[in-house]
């Protein structure tokens, strides 16, 4: 008796179609079982989706349900059509194309007869997902022409009210002050003017016991997540970022200030953000919160101690690698120079104690340049006691990077032919009238997407094989690399990647010297 995984999905554009309740998940599950009872089939589970799009391919049950697949869990996979499995046309390909027949899964979709057993289902399924694809398109594109009209009109469409305000009851476009944040809203506001800084804000309003607006929000039964709360190091509480937020948002002016960003594309869900000469800006869209001169004089200030420069994009050896021994917080980093800006030097502190949130006794900031020091000379001496250059062997990291590039980019070359290949064998299908010229438009449109996804991978991968071989023809002979190996002048990334778990800094001995401990890779 085979076992039968059954999957149902159901996008939020589903869901509003009104008076169509066809697709709606428990008619997809009663289906799905009487199809299966009335075989004989084991139900090994059901995967439900709610609310996702069929082209997202982070969906949580669909991913278990692949999961179970591979190891062998499931014989069948069932959907009401192929749209419900998925509406991507490479995701169709790599599974019920590829993956599934390595696994030896049956899919079907009953709606729309689909049935990877079936020699007529293989040459409709293409144009099936090139469809089912479109629509996917069609629709993104209707929903951000409606989303860009609201904006412009002055209507608040997004999902949560900024802090301060609350969403109108009578009008979900529209936002009204939330008074009990408000007052908070104020209060930073005129302590900033005022003159007092990020830190002393922070201080004031955790010492107060005011909660952080993710908590406020929390505790009023919204659904808001902060996504960074389980990497932050306040854990609910006032941060220096949180208040720089808050003074830096024209929202509380009353004017309605939205567009800041955009999905990349219909298939790729990553935000891209817009040039601030391109936002949505609709003045005097919701009552104030605060006045104009307020306002300005926040601005100016703010202006007066912004940095110039871009921030430098090198990311730091000891990045998220060094802890506060007091309270287990990260250690932030803060850059300086010289007098004369010839050098640059670092330090780091606990992050408690320098954003306020906690109070740590750890106050003290440690020399990042000492630090590195400190470390090299540890790793040094291990590798003195331990290693013995004569006896050790040397693996040419370059070779194998490179070994590993061209598989893989010959693996994406096949990929390339086998598109083209289909491509040609279509066109031949609609000389001889097999298909029509709407049905191979379809299929050109979908393969020529796949194809450009390709060529720029293969594109990316040629330039990192060019630089693997650049390296191996610059190396200066197996002497030079095993003395490089055995003896570390610098600290890199890659360095403590390898040997560095993490390191604690404590407090400043009687001495006058810092307590600092190294948990190694070793």
């Amino acid at each position: 008796m085979p076992k039968v995984g059954i999957y149902c999905r159901l996008s939020i554009e589903d869901r509003d179609k009104s008076g169509d309740d066809s697709a709606s998940i428990q008619n997809q599950k009663a289906m799905l079982r009487d199809y299966c009872h009335e075989r004989g089939w084991e139900i090994y589970d059901i995967y439900t989706d709610d609310g996702y799009s069929g082209i997202d391919r982070s969906r949580p049950e669909f991913n278990r349900l692949l999961h179970d697949c591979e190891s062998g869990q499931i014989d069948i996979v069932l959907c009401k059509d192929q749209s419900r499995f998925s509406r991507d046309t490479v995701v169709v390909e790599q599974y019920i194309n590829d993956k599934f027949l390595e696994w030896g899964i049956r899919f079907i979709g009953v709606a729309d007869n689909a049935d990877s057993e079936s020699e007529s289902y293989s040459t409709m399924r293409l144009f099936t997902s090139a469809y089912n694809e479109m629509y996917v398109k069609d629709i993104s594109s209707k929903i951000r022409r409606t989303l860009a009209y609201k904006r412009e009109q002055g209507q608040f469409i997004g999902s949560f009210a900024p802090y301060g305000y609350m969403i109108d009851p009578n009008d979900k476009h529209h936002l009204i002050i939330d008074e009990e944040a408000a007052q908070i809203v104020r209060l930073i506001f005129d302590m900033y003017v005022s003159g007092e800084g990020y830190r002393g804000i922070v201080l004031k309003l955790n010492e107060d016991g005011i909660v952080s607006p993710a908590e406020y929000k929390r505790q009023r039964g919204s659904k808001y997540v902060n996504v960074n709360a389980d990497t932050s190091s306040s854990r609910g509480l006032w941060t220096q970022s949180t208040v720089a937020r808050i003074l830096a948002n024209e929202m509380y002016t009353g004017t309605l200030v939205q567009g800041k960003s955009h999905h990349i594309s219909y298939k790729n869900k990553k935000r891209k953000k817009v040039e601030q000469a391109d936002w949505i800006r609709i003045p005097d869209a919701h009552e104030a919160i605060i006045d104009a001169e307020t306002w300005s004089r926040t601005q100016e200030r703010l202006s007066s101690h912004a940095r110039v420069g871009k921030r430098s994009q090198e990311l730091s050896p000891l990045s998220g690698k060094v802890r506060c021994a007091v309270c287990g917080r990260p250690m932030k980093r803060n850059v300086y120079y010289n007098k004369e800006r010839t050098k640059k030097y670092y330090g780091l502190q606990c992050a408690s104690y320098k954003t306020g949130a906690m109070n740590c006794t750890n106050n003290s900031s440690i020399s990042g340049l000492v630090l590195e020091k400190k470390i090299l000379d540890e790793l040094n001496a291990i590798v003195e006691l331990y290693c013995q250059s004569d006896k050790i062997g040397v693996c040419d990291i370059y070779a194998e990077q490179l070994k590993r590039l061209e598989a893989d980019r010959a693996k994406l070359n096949e990929r390339h032919d086998a598109a083209e290949k289909r491509l040609l064998n279509m066109y031949k299908d609609k000389l001889d009238g097999v298909i029509s010229d709407k049905e191979y438009s379809l299929f050109r449109k979908s393969l020529s997407d796949e194809e450009q996804e390709i060529t720029a991978r293969m594109a990316e991968m040629t330039e990192q094989i060019k630089e693997c071989r650049e390296h191996i023809r610059n190396s200066e002979g197996r002497k030079v690399i095993i003395e490089k190996y055995t003896h570390f002048d610098k600290l890199d990334r890659a360095l403590t990647e390898e040997f560095i778990d993490h390191i604690e800094i404590g407090m400043v001995g009687d001495n006058g010297d810092r307590e600092i401990h190294i948990y190694w890779k070793l």
